[in-house]
C-alpha cells in the first residue's frame, strides 16, 4: 500500500455573485474572510436541496442578503484541496448563480464563518482581489453576462 495515498472527498456546493446596480457600472458584494481572503458567498448542498435553493440560503447566512432574484446560472468551479485536520484530500465543485440585489437592506458579514467585511465592489476591483483562479473565472462570467445582456446599458438610462 503507498503510504502517500490519501482519501478523496468529493464536496459539493453553491453560492451567488451578488450584483446591484451602481451608477453606470454593476458592483458585486465580496465578503473578505479573517484570513484576508476576498470571496463569494457559497456552501455545502445538503441532502434534498437544489444548488440554487442554496445559493439563495447562503447569501442569506453569509451576508444577511434576502432580497435578491436569480438572473442566471453561472456555471461551476471545481478545484481540488488538503484540509489539514481531516487529512483528507476534496475534490470539489460549486454551482454559482448572478443574483441581483432589490435592494432594501443592508449587507453584514456571518462573523460565525469567521467573514469579517463585506463590500459592493466594481467588477474589476472584484477580479484584483479574489485570489483564488476558478473564483476569478466566475466571477468573469458574471461580468461577460452583465455587459452582453443590456444590464450596463439600462443601469445608465435607469431602466431594468
Amino acid at each position: 500500500m503507498n503510504p502517500r495515498k490519501k482519501p478523496i472527498k468529493r464536496a459539493r456546493s453553491a453560492g451567488g455573485v451578488v450584483f446591484r446596480r451602481d451608477g453606470a457600472h454593476p458592483a458585486i458584494l465580496l465578503l473578505r474572510h479573517e484570513s484576508g481572503k476576498w470571496m463569494l458567498p457559497k456552501g455545502t448542498i445538503e441532502q434534498g436541496e437544489t444548488p440554487e435553493a442554496v445559493a439563495l440560503r447562503e447569501v442569506h447566512e453569509e451576508t444577511g442578503i434576502s432580497q435578491v432574484r436569480v438572473v442566471a446560472d453561472l456555471g461551476e468551479e471545481r478545484y481540488h484541496f488538503f484540509w489539514r485536520s481531516e487529512d483528507t484530500y476534496y475534490d470539489k465543485t460549486v454551482r454559482y448563480y448572478l443574483l441581483e440585489f432589490l435592494g432594501g437592506e443592508e449587507a453584514a458579514p456571518q462573523s460565525a464563518e469567521g467573514f469579517v467585511a463585506c463590500e459592493w465592489v466594481a467588477l474589476d476591483d472584484a477580479l484584483e482581489r479574489i485570489k483564488y483562479k476558478e473564483t476569478r473565472e466566475v466571477v468573469r462570467r458574471a461580468k461577460e453576462y452583465l455587459e452582453h445582456t443590456g444590464v450596463r446599458s439600462d443601469v445608465a438610462t435607469g431602466r431594468s
